[in-house]
């Protein structure tokens, strides 16, 4: 048995590969526990179990390997064509006095959904993404292989943001400083007579897709608001397409993460500046509905 647990004793496998590039993972179970008690006595009747939720959320660099959404995912490439898609999560300890994982025990979850997704582009630091899963099944069984080394130059950053990119006009052109890409699929159960566990959890359509782009302020955010509207007229905001492409250090688009053509604008945030001596941000929000299409190498 090891004498504890740290980066280099343990590792995760979505759908039967591992994780590259793996940050971190964590894993909560919630027996969801429901009390009865009775008339005449004050202790609990009976401490009913009903079906046990398994979380698991997983954090990856963006390094050139496939996504954890991309593991998962057997469909297709869009969050519809995998609304369905279950996959099988290990999660897998090694000694600790080993420099390669080689392991003595596992835990292995399947059945499990995509529950959301998150991807941070950061100016500083390496972009990466988080991708939480759920599900009801839990055993103590499995094996992870150890993750492969790299021997050239993968961890994206600042720099792969490709100028290819589909950006909406009022942050096109200014100094972005971070993006982050999110989407929370609220998935619930479905139950029927004769089974304890769910046999289905649906994604809660429609789906809202959110888009945030911190701009180092060079000028005021731009977006002029009316409150005088002539009959029959009110405000407007136009809808826009937004493509995120990431590319390789010779050039080559490997990551893309496609909203569509129906983003719009649903907020502006402006702050910072103050005496302390920092810069102003302007963080513009855009959301769409049941659009992400998301593709890795």
């Amino acid at each position: 048995m090891a004498n504890r647990i740290f980066y280099a004793s343990h590792g995760v496998s979505v759908g039967g590969t591992t994780v590259q590039g793996a940050q971190s993972v964590s894993v909560n179970t919630n027996f969801d526990l429901e009390q009865v008690f009775q008339l005449g006595r004050l202790a609990i009747y009976e401490n009913l179990q009903n079906d046990p939720d398994v979380e698991v959320t997983i954090n990856k660099v963006l390094d050139g390997e496939p996504l954890i959404w991309s593991l998962a995912s057997t469909t297709g490439t869009s969050i519809i064509d995998n609304a369905n898609d279950t996959t099988t999560v290990v999660l897998g300890v090694g000694d600790d006095a080993q420099a390669v994982l080689a392991t003595a025990s596992a835990i292995t979850m399947t059945g499990m959904y995509v529950n959301s997704v998150n991807y941070t582009l950061p100016v500083d630091g390496t972009f990466t993404e988080e991708v939480s899963f759920i599900g009801s099944h839990k055993s103590i069984a499995g094996t992870v292989t150890a993750p492969t080394t790299i021997t050239t130059p993968a961890i994206r950053r600042r720099q792969n943001l490709s100028n290819v990119s589909v950006l909406p006009a009022a942050v096109s052109g200014k100094n972005i400083s971070n993006i982050t890409i999110s989407a929370d699929f609220g998935r619930e159960k479905i139950y029927r007579l004769g089974e304890f566990s769910p046999f289905h959890r649906f994604v809660n359509f429609p789906l809202e897709v959110t888009i945030a782009f911190d701009v180092i302020a060079q000028t005021h955010d731009g977006i002029a608001v009316s409150e005088i509207h002539t009959n029959c007229d009110g405000p407007t905001i136009g809808e826009e397409p937004i493509d995120i492409y990431i590319c390789d250090p010779e050039g080559n688009t490997d990551y893309q993460f496609d909203l569509g053509s129906k983003c719009i604008l649903s907020s502006v945030a402006y702050s910072g500046g103050d005496t302390g001596g920092g810069n102003v941000t302007i963080t513009y929000t855009y959301i769409t509905y049941n659009e992400l299409d998301i593709v890795s190498p």
